[in-house]
């Protein structure tokens, strides 16, 4: 009861007046009216050399890209500036696209699928190695059409009085020249897709290659990517297009030595090619591991294609 009767005693606390919150308000606008001047102006200057450090950071990235493509290899420039001013190119020509020639993996894969995967090659002298084996083949048609209307063995019998004859043959010539010209132009489209040559997985490993290069210095002094460029989507597509050339190696049973060191020997030069490394390797003064490896990368490459004759 005497605890009730204490508390019930206790007074509450006065309300401060109206006059004493205003004075109160007014002190601290006065207070931070003052050191406001001081708080901007510092603000500023920070805000100013932390630009001017970013912008001599972006400087520097760039000095350096400069000198990096100026004393990579030349083969190198050759093969990474077309590609990536073809990556620009279309990236400017991307409808929707916000972000200019930012490297992404959507973006990326979305170029390989439009501009890079199944193209016809562009390779220097491709153009007249598909004219000329259009022409073997035309030649060859022809050869074998002459053959079935039997034209050969009738003008190696012709005689003096077989006027008719050629009237006839005449008149079938004729024929057959407008059917040609009138079956010209499917040919000629049935050609391009028999002899088409697409570009291969080394091309296209190429384009990833220069605009990962692009990628990274994109990034440079950024940090880390949020995504990884190579991720499963990328991914997917090289898979795709890897298995897809091995298949089609498969079924055309190309020679896996092909392009290799053991490409166009048979087992007598195979032999012979040995021998010359070892007589060579023996010699005074010659460098006796680069002819023993060059031998043995020979009974090596030979070993693997007769293992891949066998299982096929």
């Amino acid at each position: 009861m005497d605890t009730l009767r204490s508390l019930l005693a206790v007074k509450p606390t006065s309300k401060p007046t109206s006059q004493s919150t205003a004075a109160t308000a007014a002190a601290a606008a006065a207070a931070a009216a003052a050191d406001t001047p001081a708080n901007d102006a510092a603000a500023i200057s920070a805000h100013n050399a932390v630009q001017a450090l970013r912008s001599l950071y972006e400087a520097q990235t760039a000095r350096l890209q400069d000198i990096h493509k100026a004393v990579r290899p030349i083969n190198t420039s050759k093969l990474y500036d077309p590609k990536q001013k073809e990556w620009e190119e279309w990236c400017a020509k991307l409808p929707g696209n916000t972000d200019g020639a930012w490297v992404t993996e959507d973006k990326l894969c979305l170029f390989l699928e439009q501009e890079v995967i199944g193209r016809e090659s562009r390779a220097s002298g491709y153009q007249k190695r598909k004219e000329k084996r259009k022409k073997v083949w035309k030649e060859a048609e022809r050869a074998k059409k002459r053959a079935r209307t039997g034209k050969g063995a009738a003008a190696a019998v012709k005689g003096e009085g077989e006027e008719e004859e050629e009237e006839e043959e005449e008149e079938k010539e004729e024929k057959e020249e407008k059917e040609e010209k009138e079956e010209k132009e499917w040919d000629d489209k049935a050609l391009d897709a028999q002899f088409r040559e697409t570009i291969r997985w080394a091309s296209i490993n190429a384009y990833i290659s220069a605009i990962t290069e692009l990628h990274a210095w994109q990034y440079a002094g950024k940090g880390l990517p949020p995504v990884p460029l190579r991720g499963a989507k990328l991914q997917a597509i090289i898979d795709s297009v890897r298995r897809g050339e091995d298949r089609v190696r498969r079924e055309n049973f190309t020679d896996r030595g092909l392009f290799t060191i053991a490409s166009g020997y048979d087992r007598k030069q195979h032999k012979k090619a040995v021998n010359w490394c070892w007589e060579t390797a023996c010699t005074p003064g010659a460098p006796l591991e680069s002819y023993l490896r060059t031998a043995a990368d020979h009974l090596l490459g030979a070993c693997c294609l007769s293992l891949t004759l066998l299982t096929c």
